[in-house]
């Protein structure tokens, strides 16, 4: 018995096109892109119930002295106080889903268009904590003195004036400079280079070891302490080709049976491809190392969705998605940018 199939006039090898069919997948593939919550983890975060929030900040008390005086007055001393302030500033995303289009595909876009404009707010709210660990942070009863993070002065490490510790304070002498005035926190030069002619680089030990070095010697971390340090894949690729980092004798774990640094000399290596700096010469990338009182993620509104139809535009779905907050440096001593080449 044989069969025909009508092709409509087609012939040959052209006949049986006209009944072959186009298969869809159903679902979405996802872009590459950060998808979590990377750097807001790590600090402190707070509610904030109105427009300004004011954090308390608690300064040293003085030297204790030797009482030589019989009946003699009592002692009285200053402790100072200040304070931050955070000003929460308002995000928002919104999308239309077009019921025509819904027809038009296989598979209904609502939730994976729900799921890419969240990944859009974790990564806004990390850029938050980016953009203020380095940033100025307000300062004084009305929040109206500004705290500037110190700049970098070409093959030192410079402390801020305000930063430089109490017990040992920083001075400028040796690898070190002092910078005056309302300026706070630590900065690794991207020339650091002790002992030998300054020079471009990308991550070192020497960089490593002076930042736990200034931090313990102002009193910021206990030696136990293991600090995180965001960097971004060049500064992994870097760690790679450490002796020291990669030889087991050395490190904390194998790190080349994973591909993979995590913890070493008291840091703990953490990924965030979106540091500020290009990585070149004029424009190194920053790197950031803090510990979490380092910082304050202050939130007026977490990151919510709302959805429903607007009239205005024939009931068609709209999907909205809002953030309010700020954040600000709390501890320049205990938060230190870390320059380096790509």
């Amino acid at each position: 018995m044989s069969y025909f199939i009508s092709s409509g006039g087609g012939t040959g090898s052209s006949a049986i096109d006209t009944v072959k069919v186009n298969q869809f997948r159903a679902g979405f593939t996802e872009a590459f892109q950060q998808t979590d919550v990377r750097l807001v983890d790590s600090f402190m975060m707070e509610t904030q119930d109105s427009e300004y929030a004011y954090w308390d900040r608690i300064g040293l008390a003085e030297e204790m002295t030797e009482d030589t005086t019989r009946y003699g007055d009592n002692p009285q001393s200053e402790i100072s106080f200040d304070r931050r302030r955070t000003q929460t500033r308002n995000y928002e995303l919104g999308k239309y889903i077009e019921p025509k289009d819904l027809t038009r595909v296989l598979t209904d876009p609502t939730a994976p268009i729900i799921s890419q404009m969240r990944y859009s707010g974790h990564r806004k709210m990390d850029d938050i904590v980016r953009d203020n660990i380095f940033g100025t942070a307000y300062a004084g009863k009305a929040g109206a003195t500004p705290i500037t993070f110190v700049t970098s002065t070409s093959g030192k490490i410079t402390v801020g004036e305000l930063s430089k510790g109490a017990s040992n304070p920083i001075t400028t002498a040796g690898n070190y400079t002092l910078t005056a005035g309302d300026v706070e926190g630590i900065d690794v030069a991207v020339d650091y280079n002790p002992g030998g002619v300054a020079t471009n680089s990308g991550i070192t030990l020497d960089k490593l070891k002076a930042i736990r070095y200034t931090m313990m010697r102002l009193e910021a971390i206990s030696q136990e302490e293991v600090l995180d340090v965001w960097l971004g894949a060049s500064q992994f690729e870097q760690l790679l080709g450490i002796d020291e980092v990669i030889n087991s004798d050395y490190a904390i774990r194998k790190s080349l049976a994973e591909g993979n640094i995590t913890t070493f000399m008291g840091f703990r290596f953490r990924h965030y491809e979106r540091l500020l700096g290009s990585g070149t010469a004029g424009d190194p990338r920053q790197c950031i190392i803090a510990k979490k009182q380092g910082l304050v993620f202050s939130q007026a509104k977490t990151l919510s969705l709302d959805i429903w139809k607007d009239s205005g535009k024939k009931n068609i779905p709209y999907i909205y998605f809002a953030l309010q907050a700020d954040a600000v440096r709390m501890q320049g001593e205990c938060v230190a940018r870390l320059n380096c080449l790509d």
